[in-house]
Parts: structure tokens; sequence; C-alpha cells
């Protein structure tokens, strides 16, 4: 399997379960507001968890080049995976609107 492939496997397993331990924390930590009087408060802590997700991810995929510096493409990786976080902010706002 080409290097580049198994990294971003590797980031999106890893990804994912970042993405659905913090959303799990966020919908815990919204459960109790009523979104009409508390938007305010709602949109505070989406803020607050979009921020987490972003540094948890951008830390991850550091980590990801730096075990990887020998890849061809690594300008390329470094592209697809900053485009794989933006996904997942997309995704954990996407999902918030459910709750």
């Amino acid at each position: 399997m080409d290097e580049f492939v198994q990294v971003n496997i590797e980031f999106n397993n890893k990804a994912k379960n970042i993405f659905f331990s913090l959303y799990e924390k966020f919908a815990e930590s919204v459960k109790q507001l009523n979104r009409r009087k508390d938007d305010n408060v709602f949109q505070q802590q989406l803020g607050k968890y979009l921020k987490t997700l972003k540094s948890q991810l951008e830390n991850l995929a550091m980590e990801m080049l730096d075990k990887n510096k020998s890849t061809k493409n690594i300008s390329q990786l470094n592209k697809k995976l900053a485009d794989e976080i933006n996904i997942y902010l997309g995704e954990f706002r996407q999902k918030s609107r459910s709750l």
C-alpha cells in the first residue's frame, strides 16, 4: 500500500476517535440548554469544542508529518491532512445543529 494512503488511513482512524470523544462531551455539556433562550451559551460551547478539536487534529497531523518526513510528497500530504481537518470541523458544526 502506498505510504501516502497509509498515513491518511492512520490519521483518519485516530481523528475519528478524537472527533467522537469530543462530540460526546459537547453533546453532554449542552444537553440541558434551551436552544431558544441559551443559544449564546450553546454557541460559546460549540466554539470552545471546535477550537479544541482543531488543536488536537492539528497536533495529530504534525505528529504524522514528523513521523513521515521521508515521504516524497510531504507538502501534498500536509495539504491533504489540512483538508481532512477542515472536513472534521465542518462535520462537527453540522452534527451540532441536530442537538
